[in-house]
């Protein structure tokens, strides 16, 4: 356990280093800054942890890794939810490639292909209006069947 104590605090200092003295700041400045980050460091290895202890390898570094992979998961899903809103949804016209690559730090053939059917379908639902093209729809009630975008295992097909 000491070992995984000095793991998670060089894993804080490695993520939240200390701050540099900027030219013109006070002493006051530099030390509330450096308080700040005293706290933050603190706050975190408290953070990763508990990760660890929940973890099932109980490996702060790892623990963290998931957690930030699901981050990056989640932040992926949000480009593509708000690409296909961007691009499919909005009225009289979708917004241009360049503005959406320029402002995701994609290309314009990345982000052409950030989305697929199954994500307009779920803004579809979620704003409960169809697509400006009419190609899809909300899914309402126990409208299971519809076909997914991507092959999935597991899912029920709508016809044998």
């Amino acid at each position: 356990m000491p070992r995984m104590k000095e793991i998670t605090e060089e894993l804080a200092k490695v993520l939240i280093p200390e701050p540099a003295r900027g030219e013109d700041e006070s002493d006051d400045d530099y030390k509330a800054r450096v308080k700040s980050a005293g706290e933050a460091r603190n706050a975190l290895v408290g953070e990763l942890m508990m990760a660890a202890g929940a973890s099932a390898t109980e490996d702060p570094v790892l623990a963290r890794l998931v957690e930030l992979a699901a981050q990056k998961r989640e932040i992926q899903r949000q480009i593509r939810l708000i690409t296909a809103y961007a691009r499919e949804f909005v009225r009289p016209e979708p917004y241009r490639l360049r503005a959406l690559a320029e402002a995701a730090g994609m290309s314009i053939s990345t982000i052409r292909n950030v989305y697929d059917t199954e994500d307009k379908i779920t803004v579809a639902t979620r704003i409960r209006r169809k697509d400006v093209k009419s190609t899809v729809h909300p899914v309402v009630g126990d409208q299971w069947w519809r076909l997914p975008a991507r092959p999935t295992t597991g899912d029920a097909a709508p016809f044998p």
